[in-house]
């Protein structure tokens, strides 16, 4: 019953959200050039939400919530990001906790790990560790000193506890490595074994703007990046997300349908199919404001105003405008996280998704 409520809302009433993204923290210990937060702005740190605040928040998403991707700044920044996942695990009915970290604390990795997975074994925990560059270079780009080393100490512990953890190596493709993104790749898969792959195309937001002069050798780095990771998973060179799970191979698969829309909208601002942030999807910040995309930046109301209460925020008269907004302009954008949310809520997409079921 459970699945069918969930497919019910996916792909017609679309009343609950399915995933949400919160950043737990902008605190971080990198200091990206393509980054979007302002860590000059004192107000960036100002206001997070505490671990009561986040309890009484976790108790009202709804029925339909199937994954939260938990980020940052850095999330394991905050010491008492365990008890935060946990209290999620515990009180929503989500099926997969997704966390994107730089990987530069791996002792703290493997405490959350050890303590949360053995708790929770019907539950998928996947983690997306950042490499950019080769060892030196991406120490300099992230600015954190041995910072590759550690990422391949997170990655290969999370690699080896198997069980309902997942995790791969993810590639931003940005001005800073586009010539070596491919070579990058080869690289990571062939010396240090790396298993499994993502790629993300870096996008304007927050303080960050792509140069535009960069923007068709950037686009056309990932475009040949995406290419070759699908290539290799089709033919077993590389795992992907674990092939053995159908989480796993719809995850390939999704990734694949998504990164040539991001390809096809990237240079042009093509349209391709409609947007359901706002519906589907949405994103809570640090400090507590409801949005319905983390690109459109356009703030529906705080958490605090509402005794944390997320359904009321929306279904809220402000979120349905919003929601109409986006749907009425037509929002395209190159948002991995929404455009997830957009394959698995639209007709369209579903043919090339079943295949994943069996293959």
């Amino acid at each position: 019953m459970s699945y069918l409520s969930d497919a019910l809302n996916l792909s017609i009433s679309k009343k609950y959200p399915s995933s949400l993204v919160h950043f737990v923290t902008n605190r971080c210990n990198a200091r990206c050039s393509f980054c979007f937060i302002d860590f000059d702005d004192p107000n960036t740190f100002k206001g997070e939400l505490t671990i009561d605040e986040i309890n009484k928040l976790s108790l009202t998403f709804g029925p339909s919530l199937n994954n939260l991707n938990l980020t940052g700044g850095e999330p394991f920044a905050r010491k008492d990001f365990s008890d935060i996942t946990d209290i999620y695990l515990k009180n929503t009915s989500v099926k997969s906790i997704f966390i994107t970290s730089n990987g530069s604390l791996p002792d703290r990795i493997k405490k959350f790990v050890n303590y949360l997975s053995p708790k929770y074994p019907d539950k998928e925990i996947i983690f997306s560790l950042s490499i950019d560059a080769y060892p030196e270079v991406h120490n300099k780009i992230r600015k954190i000193k041995g910072l590759f080393d550690k990422v391949l100490e997170s990655y290969n512990f999370l690699k080896s506890y198997k069980k309902n953890v997942m995790a791969n190596i993810a590639i931003t493709v940005t001005h800073e490595n586009y010539e070596i993104a491919n070579e990058l790749y080869n690289y990571l898969k062939t010396k240090h074994k790396i298993k499994t792959f993502t790629s993300t195309l870096v996008r304007d937001e927050g303080i960050y703007k792509t140069p535009k002069d960069l923007r068709k050798k950037i686009l056309s780095s990932y475009d040949n990046l995406t290419n070759l990771i699908s290539n290799d998973i089709k033919q077993n060179i590389t795992d992907g997300y674990n092939k053995k799970k159908l989480i796993g191979r719809m995850l390939n698969k999704k990734n694949e349908v998504m990164n040539k829309s991001i390809t096809k909208m990237y240079m042009n601002n093509d349209y391709i199919s409609p947007c359901h942030a706002s519906s589907l999807f949405g994103v809570i910040t640090a400090d507590g404001w409801v949005h319905s995309c983390e690109i459109l930046n356009n703030r529906i109301s705080n958490l605090r105003d509402k005794n944390y209460n997320f359904l009321e925020i929306w279904h809220s008269d402000e979120n349905k405008k919003e929601k109409e907004k986006i749907l009425n302009n037509k929002c395209r954008c190159t948002y991995e996280c929404a455009w997830t949310f957009n394959i698995l809520g639209n007709y369209r997409y579903y043919p090339s998704l079943m295949t994943s079921m069996f293959f």
